[in-house]
């Protein structure tokens, strides 16, 4: 283990920044109560209409036929809005991201899916089998005759309405995280794109075969609002905005920066950068503009904290895409969309800071040491960095980090050695209880801390439970997770 640290003379603290920290933390709070609202609400909106019309009178009288019927209707409505709810999550909205994170919100995203493709797809199967039932046709073989009915034309919009749900099941497959392993970025973003159709060639079935919204003015109201909010918002904020941003501050690479085996860094400038709203800890998707490159953006943290002339990211080679990095030419041009991401120091409550890395994690880590080390009233114990890595030679920007701890307050932990079962650190016998202490001993006063965490996502929970053994608070760790 190696450890660096500055020695300074204290400094008036300024105690007005964790104030605002925890002003801010309670309004997180009230807005992620009001958005969770917002969306129950929605949901109750769509299925409450269908009751109070004739939905309740659908679902407890008449034959089995009509009552499959019934759940068929209900099933759909509930499961559209669940979907619409989906995209709004992954449209990045400026809101959601402060209140949650962008990861935390294509969590989300990802388990409203588990009920919203199930009730989708129940939705199909119930109304094909109820029509075969209202035709006296046989369980066994009447919602085969039934489905090549509707897809040959009886029913209005129909075909349609087949290929959304087999593009939904599409998506939902290449989401498995087996399928996830075996399938490029790339793929896997041109395949999700088929969510946006899919919803799209939905709605003329619902316009022209759905009698719960056809001929209802305040259904009609409520599914409007929904889609009208649900493709304003990505258009607005996953096209217009990011093409407004690139236009605007005209980013082009400045240069490409070798930090050691597999591992590089991409230094762009731009015009007016310090009017780009982007903190120390946020990604950006990058999409630099040149053969091979162009066709997707992949999300890369900054891995500098942001001067208003430069952005840096910090990029190891996993891929076709990331190793093409290396060939980037000066002056190429770069659209971003973003920046994106909570992991930042508005976060902060505490005046002490702890911030844990491993592997290519320390990028936005690095970003947010350097903007704590320049804050004022910043001094000595207020921020410590514990480094996890293989070997010192392994560890992307170790020399940055030893010179940050030399010249500035900050207090720098390299941690390196073997990875022993079930634990996170080096030094330990492999019990949570002995992380828990031996993470005690390094930093005193650990519950005083802010914790910031980033690194594989096995190794973050490790680090989140020895935490938890430590005393810290639950509040007070923060962590980004990597992954698509």
């Amino acid at each position: 283990m190696t450890t660096l640290h500055h020695t300074a003379m204290p400094t008036a603290h300024g105690s007005e920044v964790l104030s605002e920290g925890r002003v801010r933390a309670r309004r997180r709070r009230t807005a992620a109560d009001l958005l969770e609202a917002a969306a129950v609400a929605s949901v109750v909106a769509v299925a409450g209409l269908f009751l109070l019309d004739t939905g309740a009178q659908a679902l407890s009288t008449g034959n089995a036929a009509s009552r499959l019927i019934g759940w068929g209707r209900l099933t759909g409505l509930v499961g559209t809005a669940l979907l619409l709810l989906q995209l709004l999550l992954a449209a990045r909205l400026p809101i959601v991201d402060r209140t949650y994170g962008h990861d935390r919100a294509l969590v989300a995203h990802r388990r409203l899916s588990r009920v919203a493709l199930p009730l989708l797809l129940a939705h199909g199967a119930a109304l094909i089998l109820g029509y075969a039932a209202l035709d006296h046709l046989s369980w066994a073989t009447g919602w085969l005759v039934e489905a090549v009915r509707l897809l040959g034309g009886a029913e209005p919009d129909m075909l349609t309405a087949f290929i959304a749900m087999a593009l939904l099941v599409l998506v939902a497959v290449t989401s498995v995280r087996a399928a996830r392993r075996r399938t490029s970025h790339e793929t896997w973003h041109l395949v999700h794109l088929a969510g946006y159709v899919a919803v799209g060639l939905s709605l003329p079935h619902q316009l022209s075969a759905g009698t719960d919204i056809a001929g209802h003015p305040l259904t009609q109201l409520v599914w409007t609002a929904l889609y009208a909010a649900t493709a304003g918002a990505v258009v607005v904020f996953r096209v217009l905005v990011p093409l407004i941003r690139s236009t605007r501050h005209r980013l082009v690479v400045e240069s490409v920066i070798d930090e050691g085996p597999g591992i590089v860094s991409v230094v762009v400038r731009g015009h007016a950068l310090h009017k780009m709203p982007v903190r120390a800890g946020q990604f950006l998707h990058w999409r630099f503009l040149t053969p091979g490159l162009w066709a997707a953006a992949h999300p890369w943290s900054i891995s500098a904290a942001p001067d208003g002339r430069t952005l840096r990211l910090t990029v190891r080679h996993i891929g076709d895409h990331s190793r093409r990095l290396s060939h980037l030419q000066p002056g190429t041009r770069v659209v971003v969309e973003g920046p994106y991401g909570a992991f930042t120091t508005e976060r902060r409550t505490r005046r002490r800071v702890l911030l844990v890395a491993a592997g290519i994690g320390i990028t936005p880590v690095r970003a947010i040491a350097e903007e704590l080390a320049g804050a004022p009233g910043t001094r000595d114990g207020d921020v410590t960095v514990v480094y996890r890595g293989a070997d010192e030679h392994s560890m992307a920007l170790r020399d940055e980090l030893e010179h940050l701890a030399t010249s500035a307050p900050v207090t720098l932990h390299l941690l390196t050695g073997p990875s022993v079962s079930g634990s996170w650190l080096p030094t330990t016998t492999g019990h949570r209880p002995a992380d828990a202490e031996a993470l005690t001993t390094l930093v005193p006063r650990l519950s005083e801390h802010d914790v910031y965490v980033c690194g594989p996502p096995a190794w973050m929970q490790l680090v989140r439970r020895s935490l938890a053994d430590a005393g810290v608070p639950r509040h007070q760790v923060h962590d980004e997770r990597f992954g698509w």
